[in-house]
């Protein structure tokens, strides 16, 4: 008796198994097809239960099976890692359903699909705002939920994934130079995020920006942006009174106390250049009315 080489058996198996997936799919025997799709399924070969559960799906409109079938299909696709396909089946698996024993747990799946499919920060975060909206909708639809808890941790970490992605967006501004623009961005960080564990590091780049835009500025608006920048040094200094960062901040202060000192030297020789000219003019004009009398 000839042995047949495990290649060539592999490849009758791959041939056999084609031939069932395609008789199911041409067949219309309900039965047949959902019995494929669980072979398939139990195999992991999620991509072809999908394919033989979605023919399935209008040989079965409104029987018993229906909600299985639908749920089973969304649950596939997310171990086929198709999250916002598989979401939206969730979320439509609890609209056709809303009293199955299952549509508490479609909904979890559904914002689930959403946080898994959240990006690294660096990226759009699109979908990390659709994920904390559909996070916040399961928290108001099932406030007794067992996962409440859960949901709220997902919905700190996408949060905190908004605020690195802010809070790079205004390090970038300040990097090239943009210090108005890095300012604003920084004090959006901390406005649009109160509880950020970042105050400390977004507090000493709003100061570095704050002190190159007050060194740099021109005369006239020199002053209120010393003053502002020195402002924050306080606060920075109140809050964070052991910050590894202080050193840097005073040396940050005493960048603007120098820049104040140039600041009223020249504001002195401006007002006493003003003077002068005062004194000029009212010589000439006292000389003007000598020569007429």
């Amino acid at each position: 008796m000839k042995k047949i080489p495990l290649l060539g058996l592999s490849f009758l198996l791959l041939i056999s198994c084609e031939r069932r997936l395609n008789q199911a799919l041409k067949s219309t025997d309900k039965n047949l097809i959902l019995k494929v799709a669980e072979e398939y399924e139990q195999r992991k070969k999620y991509s072809q239960a999908i394919s033989l559960y979605e023919y399935a799906n209008k040989f079965i409109v409104g029987t018993d099976e229906a909600p299985e079938v639908s749920y089973r299909t969304a649950y596939l696709n997310y171990l086929d890692k198709n999250y916002r396909l598989a979401a939206h089946q969730f979320k439509n698996f609890v609209m056709s359903y809303p009293k199955d024993s299952r549509a508490d747990e479609a909904a979890y799946m559904a914002a689930y699909c959403y946080y898994v499919d959240s990006p690294d920060y660096n990226l759009d975060q699109t979908n990390t705002r659709d994920a904390l909206k559909e996070l916040q909708l399961y928290i108001d639809t099932y406030p007794n939920s067992d996962k409440i808890a859960e949901c709220n941790r997902m919905m700190d970490d996408l949060t905190r994934k908004l605020e690195k992605k802010a809070f790079e967006n205004a390090k970038t501004l300040y990097k090239v130079t943009e210090y108005k623009a890095a300012i604003i961005s920084f004090d959006n960080v901390l406005s649009d995020f109160p509880d950020t564990k970042l105050r400390e590091d977004i507090l000493i780049y709003s100061l570095r920006a704050k002190t190159e835009l007050a060194v740099n500025s021109i005369h006239r608006l020199q002053n209120e942006r010393i003053n502002d920048a020195v402002n924050s040094y306080n606060n920075f200094c109140k809050l964070f009174p052991n910050s590894d960062y202080l050193d840097e901040a005073k040396r940050l202060n005493n960048r603007l106390e120098n820049a104040r000192i140039t600041y009223q030297n020249k504001e002195n020789n401006i007002n006493e250049a003003k003077d002068q000219s005062e004194d000029k003019l009212k010589s000439a004009e006292k000389e003007r009315k000598n020569k007429i009398s």
